[in-house]
């Protein structure tokens, strides 16, 4: 995991190509996690919040990481989900990288957040 500032929030957690990970964040506080992604190829991260009202998704968007916009079939880039620490307490936020609604994900990824007050 790795934590680098952002001016779209105080946390940024990066994808370091592992299973997820964890991160601690004080109510009220804005974070966000950089998956790599490639909707172009059909495949898009899905969010599944067990709690919507302890964590909150407030926006996402795809950043492409060349060849400009709109992005061209083949190149990749990241997806940025930015989140708002609603509630104190721990929550499980889990993403599916699929194509379509049925099937094995390609990846999966979680992130367990505590909010602390």
């Amino acid at each position: 995991m790795a934590l680098a500032q952002s001016p779209y929030s105080a946390i940024t957690i990066v994808d370091d190509g592992s299973g997820g990970a964890s991160v601690e964040v004080p109510l009220g506080e804005e974070f966000a996690l950089d998956l790599q992604a490639n909707p172009t190829t059909g495949y898009t991260w899905r969010c599944d919040l067990a709690d919507p009202g302890r964590v909150r998704l407030k926006s996402r968007r795809f950043q492409p990481s060349a060849g400009g916009s709109p992005p061209r079939v083949g190149i990749g880039g990241t997806e940025r989900f930015v989140f708002e620490a609603a509630a104190a307490g721990a929550e499980r936020v889990h993403f599916e990288y699929r194509r379509g609604q049925t099937g094995e994900p390609a990846r999966t990824y979680d992130l367990t957040v505590t909010v602390f007050p």
